[in-house]
């Protein structure tokens, strides 16, 4: 049913949301596609006196070692993957732009985020699964993580546009 999952991993879902990519390509024999989008619109929007060059450059370094750790995760994984890291321009493209442009130039059956944390300063934030939504028809599948005895375990998986992965 899936052939390719596009995994979007952010700092804070890198293992919850593999984990459901990996259960999900072993049943459906199915290639993962790992994104992790940087974003450095945050860091504009600071004091004037940033030196926002290297802020950009910190961004891309913790990029590059959460594309590392999804690498490092995969490789243990028996079936064909690729990791790619994508840095949003200053101005005109959001995060769930860019995961969606990269669904539908990669040809995923499915793309699968990590849940949306709650709190009352998230309201400036994007939600990334809304912007998702609203630029592709790939199915979506948000995977959420709860805490359970000090260890992270995927709660529970909500879909978005898609028959749920054990449906025949």
């Amino acid at each position: 049913m899936f052939t390719r999952i596009l995994v979007a991993v952010s700092a804070s879902s890198a293992d919850t949301v593999l984990e459901s990519a990996i259960e999900i390509s072993q049943k459906y024999d199915a290639h993962i596609f790992a994104l992790h989008v940087v974003d450095p619109t945050p860091c504009w929007m600071g004091p004037l006196d940033y030196d926002f060059g290297l802020i950009v450059q910190a961004l891309e370094a913790h990029g590059r070692e959460i594309v590392t750790r999804m690498s490092d995760v995969l490789d243990d994984h028996s079936g064909p993957t690729e990791t790619r890291m994508v840095t949003l321009p200053i101005s005109g493209q959001s995060v769930g732009q860019a995961i969606a442009s990269a669904a539908d130039s990669s040809g995923a059956d499915l793309i699968l985020l990590g849940a949306r944390k709650s709190g009352w300063w998230r309201w400036m934030s994007e939600d990334v699964a809304s912007e998702v939504r609203r630029h592709t028809n790939t199915p979506i599948q948000t995977v959420s993580a709860k805490v359970i005895g000090g260890s992270t375990r995927r709660g529970a998986t909500r879909w978005t546009g898609a028959p749920a992965a054990d449906a025949r």
